[in-house]
């Protein structure tokens, strides 16, 4: 089986909260967020019912071989400009190495074919060169620089912008498939 075959996204459900807090209150999440505090759960229901009523955000569950992984957040859905943003991250412990890479190319595949997004975009704290290099990867370009625009742990960070269009995402499709089959499976 393919591992492509093996990836999805699924609707978020109340059960999944719990889990997804979890996840989302890890040290290792929470230092490259922009609010880095520690969710409570009611401000995490309040989230999720925002997100139940919103016409320009959806959030998924990413599971690989029916074991979820990780959340996919686009926000800010533009039907008259077709664009949209992206924020993502791999929650499990017990991640196989490569789920980062296999989120985004299944993520990447919803946006533009699903979804059919002409352009999405990122924003990266500076300091964040684990997801800088992983945007590279994936193909995005940096389209900007937000000087000092995020203040973590007392010092302010630069907030990196990075986008890509569909077209440039079909064109490196076959590129990163193949690392992924090379590398990781």
């Amino acid at each position: 089986m393919n591992f492509s075959q093996k990836a999805e996204l699924k609707d978020i459900k109340e059960e999944d909260l719990k889990q997804i807090l979890e996840w989302r209150n890890k040290e290792s999440i929470r230092k490259v967020m922009y609010n880095s505090n520690i969710i409570l759960m009611d401000q995490h229901i309040q989230w999720y019912e925002r997100l139940q009523k919103s016409e320009t955000a959806i959030s998924k569950i990413f599971y690989y071989d029916h074991v979820p992984y990780g959340v996919l957040n686009i926000n800010q859905i533009d039907v008259i400009n077709n664009k949209c943003e992206w924020g993502f991250f791999i929650g499990a412990n017990n991640a196989p190495r490569g789920m980062g890479t296999i989120l985004g190319f299944t993520s990447l595949n919803y946006i533009f074919e699903e979804l059919s997004i002409r352009k999405l975009s990122a924003e990266v704290l500076g300091m964040n060169e684990k997801s800088v290099a992983f945007h590279q990867k994936l193909g995005f370009f940096q389209e900007g620089v937000l000087r000092k625009h995020i203040v973590k742990d007392g010092s302010y960070h630069d907030v990196l912008i990075y986008g890509i269009f569909k077209e440039e995402w079909l064109e490196h499709t076959v590129y990163i498939q193949s690392i992924i089959e090379g590398r990781y499976l």
